[in-house]
């Protein structure tokens, strides 16, 4: 894990010096990104959805609302058998080659420690006033990166929590630095206010 992150603060510091940048207003919160990243917004059903298409025409995008989710909780190991990898995208059928996986006969009748084929990996930061897990895929470019906030609002208690998910898929390093990067700078404006 350290040693992703030294990579990662390293790709940062060498991929992202020069770059012109600028701050996205989407309402409910402010993000600094490169410049030739653009906005765009959708509408959603019960919460609060858009984000930005990157200069490589990567979409990442956010879920702002009660049902947002963290992608590393809903991830199986990448374990697989003949059914479940033919229920694999093409996009990942492809990518799957390059990266740590296991296909077995049977799933359920296997003896492989299952912790060692997980998707994703996380680290918890402070951004703003928020604890957030920002999440990666063990393997580079092979599932989603981004950030989970599980509560900038409200409580389970009263059903009003307010979550917050932003997540691109299958990024290059360098998209993914710069979008960890964007990431840290996220500021949710009147929700920090409330939350002190």
């Amino acid at each position: 894990m350290n040693k992703l992150l030294s990579l990662l603060t390293l790709l940062l510091i060498f991929s992202c010096s020069g770059v012109k940048r600028k701050t996205i207003d989407f309402g409910q919160f402010e993000i600094t990104v490169p410049e030739n990243w653009k906005k765009y917004e959708r509408k959603g059903i019960d919460s609060y959805i858009g984000g930005i298409i990157t200069e490589s025409n990567d979409s990442l995008n956010f879920d702002f609302g009660m049902y947002s989710a963290d992608i590393s909780e809903q991830s199986l190991p990448m374990i697989y058998d003949s059914i479940s990898l033919a229920e694999l995208t093409k996009k990942e059928r492809e990518l799957l080659p390059n990266t740590k996986h296991l296909i077995v006969q049977d799933l359920f009748n296997s003896n492989v420690d299952f912790d060692e084929y997980l998707k994703y990996e996380f680290e918890y930061d402070s951004i703003d006033c928020f604890k957030a897990k920002i999440i990666m895929p063990r393997n580079k470019g092979y599932g989603g990166t981004g950030i989970y906030i599980d509560s900038l609002a409200g409580s389970n208690r009263n059903f009003d929590k307010i979550k917050f998910g932003f997540y691109g898929w299958y990024l290059n390093d360098k998209v993914q630095a710069e979008f960890i990067k964007a990431l840290k700078t996220l500021n949710f404006k009147k929700y920090c206010s409330q939350h002190r």
